[in-house]
């Protein structure tokens, strides 16, 4: 059968084909700022890992500030995220 042939079925059965695509949903700024800061995150995570493995002396102690730090900053970043991209009501609601 011919990829002509086939459009030309599909767009009789109900206008999008036998097999409609599912419909994507557009992602908040919310889920945008998690998915950045979780990729964000983990590579900081892993950096400040190898780095503290590949020393020439391991010490846990830094290992552990190193990754305190890294957590404390994703949270700033999340809280400053939210005041940037809050939004803005009009008065009275």
């Amino acid at each position: 059968m011919s990829r002509q042939l086939k459009r030309q079925i599909g767009r009789a059965q109900d206008g999008r084909g036998a097999k409609a695509p599912p419909v994507r949903r557009a992602r908040s700024r919310e889920e945008r700022l998690n998915r950045i800061l979780l990729i964000g995150g983990g590579g900081l995570a892993i950096g400040a890992v190898m780095l503290a493995v590949f020393a020439p002396r391991f010490e846990p102690g830094t290992l552990a500030i190193n990754l305190a730090a890294i957590a404390l900053g994703l949270l700033m970043g999340k809280g400053i995220g939210r005041f940037m991209f809050r939004r803005v009501l009009p008065p009275g609601k």
